[in-house]
């Protein structure tokens, strides 16, 4: 009687294991990706050796931090116009794009952190300042920008904190990530934060490399998180950006596998594209990645290789 048990309790488990297995199977095949070409002046390849993206989604541009340089480019990878070298601002660290159409801008000068909104050329307006934010969050020092939802998400990597204001720099909320995370205060140099996100309903979304791990603060206070290191398919080497497709799909970037690495809104492992190598779709040494309106990945490379351009397909 026992052993009739036994063997309907590993029947099922195998047909259970069987029907994730297909499931999974059908979402990798749902989805189809597919190189277009590298974003290009009149010239052809732009060489970028990495860069910093971001994308203004209602006018479908692309813009690119190089060196202290922005370039902007338009929904064909063609490059309109450029600037920031000439400015006064100080070093240009990241850049997002508000739902007005206004450029604003990270930067740093005399080791001092600053928030710039811009016209659509690129000339400061006004400076955003944060105010009321906690006596804890007093040494708050930024290196990553995101806007979205009318908010301004804000990053320290190496003091592992998350800053959370709306357009004109009311203090929202904060995230401790260390508390978190229980990462010590001696740990946090060598845990730093790497790929940093925000989707469309305020979940935000970040990879620590030398965790091995993909973790997401929910907009409703939940934390989940996933990864594992290996070099087998879904595991990962060394993560670096990360972003969120409309359908809830994640994308992550592996520097060491030189691959894009793809995950349902579940954390299951679909499949991956790009790979190492010299041919169209290839990279080498990825960082950073974002998605536009129009289902395009950007992902920047090492070497000259500029960034390039992916279309993703869901049937």
């Amino acid at each position: 009687m026992k052993n009739k048990k036994l063997k309907a309790v590993l029947i099922i488990c195998c047909v259970a294991l069987a029907i994730a297995a297909a499931i999974n199977t059908v979402s990798a095949q749902q989805l189809g990706i597919t190189y277009l070409y590298n974003l290009s002046d009149f010239n052809g390849t732009i060489p970028f050796y990495g860069g910093r993206l971001s994308v203004d989604y209602e006018r479908n541009e692309l813009y690119v931090i190089y060196g202290n340089s922005v370039r902007v480019f338009n929904d064909k990878g063609m490059e309109i116009y450029s600037f920031g070298d000439d400015s006064d601002i100080g070093q240009l660290i990241d850049l997002a794009i508000d739902n007005e159409g206004k450029i604003l801008l990270l930067t740093y000068k005399d080791k001092e952190f600053s928030i710039l909104s811009c016209n659509y050329r690129g000339t400061p307006e006004e400076p955003i300042e944060i105010k009321n934010l906690p006596a804890e969050f007093s040494a708050f020092s930024p290196n990553r920008m995101v806007y979205g939802g009318g908010n301004l998400y804000l990053l320290s990597q190496s003091g592992l904190m998350i800053v959370v204001t709306d357009r004109k720099g009311n203090f929202k909320k904060a995230y401790d990530l260390a508390r978190a995370l229980e990462i010590k205060e001696e740990e946090k140099k060598d845990k730093q934060v790497d790929g940093f996100n925000v989707d469309k309903k305020g979940n935000i979304f970040f990879t620590i490399p030398v965790l091995f791990s993909v973790y997401e603060f929910s907009h409703d206070g939940n934390i989940s998180s996933f990864g594992r290191v290996g070099s087998a398919s879904g595991n990962f080497g060394v993560v670096s950006g990360i972003a969120k497709s409309d359908n809830g799909d994640f994308y992550v970037v592996d520097k060491l596998k030189n691959a894009v690495m793809v995950f349902d809104k579940n954390y299951n492992y679909l499949t991956e594209f790009g790979g190492r190598g010299l041919k169209p779709g290839n990279l080498t040494g990825p960082s950073d990645i974002i998605i536009d309106g129009m289902n395009r990945v950007y992902v920047t490379q090492q070497r000259g290789r500029g960034v390039s351009v992916f279309n993703l397909s869901f049937n």
